[in-house]
């Protein structure tokens, strides 16, 4: 992935970093972190899904 473009802590101790979208695509990716584990989400969300994300979880 690229360097993210926004890192967030979370409640819970996760971190959450988002990433632009490959090429073309105008979307954002996420890739949340916890307890050394991580799940990464592909680069179709808008710029309001995760701004929403970040305020629910932050």
């Amino acid at each position: 992935m690229k360097s993210p473009v926004g890192t967030y802590e979370l409640t819970g101790g996760a971190t959450l970093r988002v990433f632009a979208g490959h090429d073309d695509s105008d979307g954002y990716g996420l890739e949340i972190t916890r307890d050394g584990q991580t799940v990464r989400y592909d680069a179709g969300h808008s710029a309001r899904e995760v701004h929403a994300f970040v305020a629910l979880f932050t």
